[in-house]
């Protein structure tokens, strides 16, 4: 279910995405202006749906853990190096 809806929303995407690249096209904005545009607005589309899907995310599950520390090794410690 989870990749039909992903599909889905991705066709709509690109349909939708199309459609306003047509319409820029229509408005006299000349081709190289349009085609810009389109970009930054769907650049800042993909953003915006990233950032509602990790709220989400972090909402739904909580804050990311990890299995491994950050603490700094010991020196010579995982090298078998003795002093």
């Amino acid at each position: 279910m989870r990749l039909a809806r992903a599909v889905g929303a991705a066709v709509l995407l690109v349909a939708v995405g199309e459609a306003g690249h047509r319409l820029l096209e229509g408005t006299g904005w000349g081709g190289a202006a349009a085609h810009h545009a389109f970009h930054l607005v769907y650049a800042l589309g993909a953003v915006a749906a990233f950032l509602v899907w990790a709220i989400r995310d972090v909402r739904r599950h909580g804050m990311p853990r990890f299995a491994w520390s950050l603490s700094p090794r010991q020196e010579g410690a995982s090298e078998g190096r003795t002093a």
